[in-house]
């Protein structure tokens, strides 16, 4: 089960078993909520500062459309 570890600036970090995901929206004009791998070290780095959380969140989304997956698009089944 994911445990929440940070909430804070419009992300949430989770973790489970070692891993790490960040959920926020990433819609323009509608809520379109994802959850999305990141490294430890991403995670750290977005809970101390939140100018280097914006820019690991534009990484994420450059990463996503390099692999041809839209980033503005809700991935949570809920």
């Amino acid at each position: 089960m994911k445990k929440k570890v940070y909430e804070g600036g419009g992300i949430e970090i989770l973790e489970e078993s070692g891993n790490f995901v960040v959920r926020y929206d990433a819609g323009a004009h509608q809520i379109a909520l994802r959850e999305d791998t990141i490294t430890k070290e991403e995670a750290s780095m977005m809970m101390a500062d939140f100018d280097q959380a914006t820019k690991i969140l534009f990484a994420i989304q450059k990463r996503l459309e390099k692999a041809g997956v839209d980033p503005y698009v809700s991935n949570i089944q809920e």
